[in-house]
């Protein structure tokens, strides 16, 4: 009896054995090549994986025989890419050939002291520019190594700079109001803002979500009433206050006037940015309500804001924006202590 199970399990054993090579002698039917990444394929496309799978073309692939792909190795050669994060190569029921690529995603585009540019990903690797695909990231200035990997104060910094860029790209009103942040020989973040003539000290990339809580008090209870090009510096370094420098008089009251009206326009477009990056999930009924130009506030043609001119410039501060007739300044430092006090 014993002998009888024997026989039928070697027998089952090789008719198993036998379909398994049956079917990797059998061609490859299809490739299928999709991608993971919320927004599709942005940095590499399938014009690009076909070249990379063959030269000759995905035609090329169909009807080879299972048995010849080495996809641990296809899946390597596609992984080299600077722009592939990962790659699973399998075949399916049907002998379909399913390719799935997640691209690296930037976080940050940088300038070296050198003029060099290059972008970083959440895990701080490199990546080239891409001709396919330009990313709207946090621009960083001044970063003062070309060696990679990062090593030491290098590491550090570019720590900081992730830090820096991921709240950045996750506060919708910052990420439209600084321009780019300078990294200055002591290692430390200077922020330009697209509105408004004035230097924003940072300091270093510690206590980023508690510094601009200090600054965005400071716009709103300051700027807010004293004009955005009042003050030719606004440092938020230190704990507990912020130490501004003011310009002269003269320039202050010119500017007042329009500094309300730019705040009120600069949250109006924070909103407007928010409702079109979440429309895609609304509903039918709900995106047609927000299409509708009469739920919509138009904005005077006085308060639209010309779109910024300005490259980056490693280590270069912005120059002003006021030229002309106005007189010499004569700076006085002001300490704006916390949100108790006021300026008048």
């Amino acid at each position: 009896m014993l002998t009888g199970w024997i026989i039928l399990g070697v027998a089952l054993l090789t008719l198993l054995i036998a379909a398994m090579n049956t079917k990797t002698t059998k061609p490859c039917t299809d490739v299928v090549i999709s991608f993971k990444n919320k927004d599709g394929a942005l940095y590499t496309g399938k014009a690009a994986i076909s070249m990379m799978l063959d030269q000759r073309g995905l035609s090329v692939l169909k009807g080879k025989a299972v048995k010849n792909f080495d996809l641990k190795a296809m899946e390597e050669k596609l992984e080299k890419d600077p722009w592939i994060k990962n790659a699973e190569l399998f075949f399916d029921n049907k002998r379909v050939l399913r390719v799935n690529i997640e691209e690296n995603e930037p976080i940050a585009r940088i300038f070296t002291l050198r003029g060099n540019t290059f972008y970083v990903d959440s895990n701080l690797q490199r990546l080239p520019l891409n001709e396919r695909h330009t990313p709207r990231l946090p621009v960083f200035t001044g970063f003062p190594s070309e060696r990679y990997p990062w090593k030491g104060k290098d590491s550090v910094l570019m720590s900081e700079v992730k830090q820096m860029a991921l709240f950045l790209d996750n506060d919708p009103f910052w990420m439209a109001q600084i321009d780019q942040c300078d990294i200055n020989a002591q290692r430390n973040f200077e922020l330009l803002p697209k509105m408004g003539d004035h230097l924003i000290i940072f300091g270093d990339g510690k206590n980023i979500p508690e510094r601009f809580r200090k600054l965005n008090i400071f716009y709103q209870q300051v700027l807010a009433k004293t004009g955005f090009n009042a003050y030719k510096d606004i440092n938020v370094q230190f704990e507990g206050q912020v130490v501004a420098t003011k310009r002269n008089n003269r320039y202050v009251k010119s500017d007042t006037a329009l500094a309300r009206l730019w705040m009120k326009q600069w949250l109006l477009m924070t909103q407007q940015q928010v409702l079109v990056t979440t429309s895609t999930t609304l509903n039918p009924q709900q995106k047609q309500d927000l299409d509708n130009p009469a739920s919509k506030r138009s904005v005077p043609d006085s308060m639209k804001t010309k779109p910024s001119t300005k490259n980056p410039v490693p280590g270069k501060p912005k120059e002003s924006g006021t030229k002309g007739a106005l007189p010499a300044e004569k700076t006085k430092p002001k300490a704006v202590m916390p949100q108790a006090e006021k300026e008048s």
